[in-house]
């Protein structure tokens, strides 16, 4: 039987379920209401929450919890796991898809890994690509935000969400020729996007991408 990530009471009669797009489960029951009903009703609802599981990114890709160990997520496209070890630094196995976090204060490590890791691949694949493109940026930078993956500002300093990280090496590449573009272009005019896809052709697809998978901006 599925158990519930969330349980909230409230002046209603009646207990309802609802699965979020990080397969989160969420009921919401009556303030008495007691476990057993509550239990009760989510074994009558198994076939209906396993249905709606498989057609979210939660059925791989679920909200973390205090406890790490064991919680897979994206990382440059491919499902990674965390295991949560004794020490006091983070560890990458890059061969079995492993990332070993110290559990003390494991969430707090880990993102600080993803940004520390996101600086440096984005500044790589930003030189590199401005390299191609023969454009001039002043910094690239990481940023926290949940709103968008990056942005370049008019004295073409660039920023990406460190959130980019989980996306695919392909789709990274995307967003960085999205953004040197914006060297050239302050705006998306048929100039913007006609230099996009000199150098990434396929850029349509990696938008779809992004916008499929914008969700995993809540991770961490």
């Amino acid at each position: 039987m599925f158990q519930p990530d969330e349980i909230i009471r409230s002046n209603r009669k009646t207990i309802s379920v609802c699965i979020t797009p990080l397969g989160k489960i969420t009921v919401r029951a009556p303030l008495r209401c007691n476990e057993e009903r509550i239990f009760a009703f989510l074994r009558e609802k198994e076939g209906w929450i396993a249905k709606h599981l498989r057609k979210t990114i939660g059925a791989c890709t679920r909200i973390p919890t205090e406890n790490l160990d064991g919680f897979s997520f994206l990382l440059l496209g491919k499902m990674h796991t965390v295991s949560l070890v004794d020490g006091n630094k983070v560890g990458y196995d890059s061969e079995n898809l492993r990332v070993f976090v110290p559990r003390v204060k494991a969430r707090e490590r880990l993102v600080k890994w993803l940004k520390e890791n996101a600086k440096r691949i984005l500044s790589e694949v930003t030189a590199k690509t401005a390299s191609e493109m023969q454009v001039s940026y002043r910094s690239v930078s990481v940023t926290s935000a949940k709103s968008r993956w990056g942005s370049c500002t008019a004295d073409n300093a660039v920023r990406y969400s460190f959130r980019l990280i989980y996306a695919p090496k392909e789709v990274v590449r995307y967003v960085v020729v999205h953004e040197l573009a914006h060297t050239r272009y302050k705006n998306h005019s048929a100039l913007f996007w006609k230099e996009v896809e000199i150098y990434e052709p396929r850029y349509r697809e990696r938008r779809k991408w992004l916008k499929e998978n914008g969700i995993l901006m809540e991770i961490f």
